[in-house]
């Protein structure tokens, strides 16, 4: 029996393209708690930036920032930090190496991109209202460098080096998460707290960050829009997010 269905946020639940969501993927999560099922946010964003979602589609219980925090009937239950030395020592590549940098928390987003580079990265979504980092170090429970893929060797050298990791998340830049943390740790904590086991969830998503995710869950099913390699992990793959692949996933699973 299905208790819970995890979702990812971008690309799965809203499109990053226009950043909306679809009026059937809205429809299916309201479904979905009517039939008892406890839909969950697992994303790699901070919950600032999805208060508004979380809200309006009465979400008590989410999992953010890769895991990093836990967030158990709007309360907190859990919250990882990446301490100033380790966070220092990715720093101070970026700036070897003349690459843009910042971290995030569940408050806000600090970045000390290069001025001629925002406009030429255009990844960062005005959810985030970026504030200016400068020099300074606030807790921050994620790390971002902008580098391409051909410099992943260097970071993740120094990412290791410091028991941490860096998840891609395109051509721009990386994440840098504590090495112990992913999804899938952040929704055990939250599982315990709900008193549900791995073997009575369904995950959805569309990113290499939900492969672990979808590995240990009851069913793991991958978007259409989703990455090649997460299809290769997932044991369904549904339609795109433009062409309602949510709600097409939940009634083919007799969930709603």
């Amino acid at each position: 029996m299905i208790k819970a269905v995890f979702f990812d946020f971008d690309d799965t639940l809203v499109s990053k393209k226009d950043h909306t969501m679809r009026e059937n993927t809205e429809k299916a999560i309201k479904l979905l708690e009517k039939s008892g099922i406890i839909p969950v946010i697992a994303t790699g964003r901070p919950k600032y930036t999805i208060n508004d979602y979380l809200e309006r589609l009465s979400i008590k219980n989410a999992v953010f920032l890769n895991g990093h925090t836990v967030w158990h009937e709007e309360k907190v239950v859990y919250d990882k930090t990446i301490d100033e030395e380790r966070a220092r020592a990715m720093f101070d590549l970026a700036k070897r190496n003349d690459f843009s940098y910042g971290l995030l928390n569940n408050d806000g987003t600090y970045l000390n991109l290069h001025p001629e580079k925002m406009s030429d990265l255009d990844v960062v979504d005005k959810e985030y209202m970026p504030q200016e980092l400068g020099e300074r170090y606030i807790p921050g429970n994620c790390l971002w460098i902008f580098a391409g893929s051909r410099y992943d060797n260097i970071l993740t050298d120094t990412a290791e080096r410091n028991n941490m990791r860096i998840l891609r998340w395109n051509e721009a830049g990386v994440d840098i998460i504590s090495k112990t943390v992913s999804k899938q740790t952040g929704v055990k904590i939250l599982l315990e707290n709900l008193g549900i086991d791995f073997s009575e969830v369904v995950s959805i998503g569309d990113g290499d960050n939900d492969i672990e995710l979808l590995q240990a869950s009851k069913l793991g099913i991958a978007m259409g829009n989703g990455s090649d390699i997460l299809k290769s992990y997932a044991d369904m793959v549904t339609d795109s997010i433009d062409d309602d692949g949510v709600y097409k996933a939940l009634v083919k699973l007799g969930l709603i």
